[in-house]
């Protein structure tokens, strides 16, 4: 085995070097070749990009089907999880942990310290064939309440499940926004799934997770069943908007903006900032986050966090003839400096260092456009393979933000994110087959129980009954399988 290479310099490539790459994703981002973030890093590997996907392509997926097929694969590939590990085991990709051990000090450094990073990107070989976009920022969702209409009522923050409805109760009943109608909406979201979050103050869950060693999904557990009764009991009582299902994503806007909408659960980042954009309208809100309320059993818990791991990336092509330099290159991201180029764009241009730390400058806080944009269209903020920095994403975010960000950390008030899992080729196969009609199922079926058109306690078991025939036992003992895998990796 070659010894380890350990040079920092920064430089990856001795000479200049051009690969191409295909990057299309999101089915609208696509490698530019004149970023000027990537013309930086080219400037200090000695390494350039050039891309090979189309920019007038809709379709991220077929995009990346056509180049397997066009038997001229380019020298770094990027795609999904699942297009990349399918792709490699059908030779398309190299794998690459001898490359990041000899070649990529940074990056191993960071696998080693983040393991549940390759347990989560491996394919069903056991193989890491890319390196995944790593988020940060885990809590990024959370209750939000008219801190002013409580304090018109002369009530405190609600502390449990009961105090919460009893709230909802009174800003329906009580005429907080004091028009003199009894208008207010207590509860809103501008996802229709967003009422479903509610779930977790009654003692259930919504998600795969992992309980005494097996996994479960919470709405194929009996939990489900409390939940929803009780969701579409304050539904009938009108303590949950009535449009919640048809208003959409401008929910927030139009019900802060009006006067009307008293709580919601949400991104902290876009909530908190419409104490600022509707204050001219609403003079008074104050529209803040608090912790959730304990549920039905005392337990104080946010089930909505952060995937911090992304399920794309970008890995070495099989037709690829430099993939010691390209390795470097890709080490080269998960240096301080490729980290900082990514995550904040350009010195000077987006950002200055202060006291040793990227702060972003006035004209980039204060632009019409928002931050991600401008960074995005620089190249920055592109989901390669690079851990992100949650500093670029707090320094846009309003103090009332950054508070509840603190709290719901500070009082680890989330629960543990159920792991990527890597499925064989015939396990996936029946995921495909089953799952996507699974999910409609539910969500028709919860859409029937919130709005009363059918009654949860005289269905439930019905519901129960169906899953099991769509072959719902045969996706928890896949995911039971591909979890056990994910623990011995």
């Amino acid at each position: 085995m070659a010894e380890a290479d350990t040079d920092n310099s920064g430089a990856t490539s001795k000479t200049p070097l051009e690969l191409k790459i295909h990057l299309h994703y999101n089915d609208s981002r696509v490698f530019d070749n004149n970023s000027p973030v990537f013309a930086k890093a080219a400037e200090l590997t000695h390494v350039t990009l050039k891309g090979t996907a189309s920019p007038t392509a809709t379709n991220s997926k077929e995009t990346f089907n056509i180049m397997l097929v066009s038997g001229n694969l380019p020298d770094i590939i990027h795609g999904s999880k699942d297009d990349m590990n399918k792709a490699a085991l059908q030779g398309a990709l190299v794998p690459l942990d001898d490359l990041i051990k000899q070649h990529a000090p940074h990056l191993k450094k960071f696998l080693d310290d983040n393991d549940w990073v390759r347990k989560g990107s491996v394919a069903s070989d056991g193989k890491l064939y890319y390196i995944p976009f790593v988020a940060d920022g885990e809590a990024s969702s959370g209750f939000f309440i008219r801190k002013d209409w409580l304090d018109k009522l002369g009530l405190p923050f609600p502390k449990t499940v009961d105090e919460y409805y009893k709230t909802l109760t009174a800003f329906k009943n009580q005429d907080p926004n004091g028009n003199g109608l009894k208008d207010e909406i207590p509860y809103f979201n501008r996802n229709k799934a967003g009422v479903i979050e509610l779930a977790q103050l009654f003692g259930a869950r919504s998600v795969w997770y992992e309980q005494d060693g097996k996994v479960h999904f919470g709405k194929y557990e009996k939990e489900y069943k409390t939940a929803m009764s009780n969701i579409a009991k304050w539904y009938k009582e009108g303590l949950i908007d009535n449009e919640i299902y048809t208003r959409g994503s401008k929910a927030r806007d139009v019900l802060l903006g009006n006067n009307t909408g008293g709580s919601t659960h949400d991104w902290f980042g876009s909530t908190a900032s419409y104490n600022d954009t509707v204050k001219k309208s609403v003079p008074s809100i104050q529209f803040v986050p608090f912790m959730p309320p304990a549920d039905i059993n005392g337990k104080v818990k946010e089930e909505q966090s952060r995937p911090l791991l992304v399920a794309r990336g970008w890995g070495i092509s099989s037709a690829n003839k430099h993939a010691i330099e390209t390795m470097k290159y890709f080490d080269f991201w998960f240096t301080e400096e490729g980290r900082r180029l990514n995550n904040f764009g350009l010195e000077g241009t987006h950002y200055n260092m202060v006291n040793g730390k990227p702060i972003f400058k006035d004209e980039v806080l204060k632009n019409e456009k928002s931050v991600l944009n401008q960074l995005v269209e620089v190249g920055a903020q592109i989901e390669i393979g690079v851990n992100q920095d949650f500093f670029y994403e707090q320094q846009w975010m309003n103090p009332i933000a950054k508070d509840g960000v603190n709290m719901y950390i500070n009082n680890k008030t989330l629960l543990p994110l159920f792991p990527q899992l890597t499925f064989n080729e015939a396990e996936q196969k029946i995921i495909s087959q089953k799952w996507s009609s699974i999910e409609t199922f539910i969500m028709e079926k919860e859409q029937k129980w919130i709005m009363g058109v059918e009654q949860v306690d005289a269905s439930f078991d019905s519901y129960l009954k169906t899953l099991k025939d769509m072959g719902m036992d045969d996706i928890v003992k896949i995911y039971n399988d591909a979890y056990q895998r994910y623990l011995r990796s």
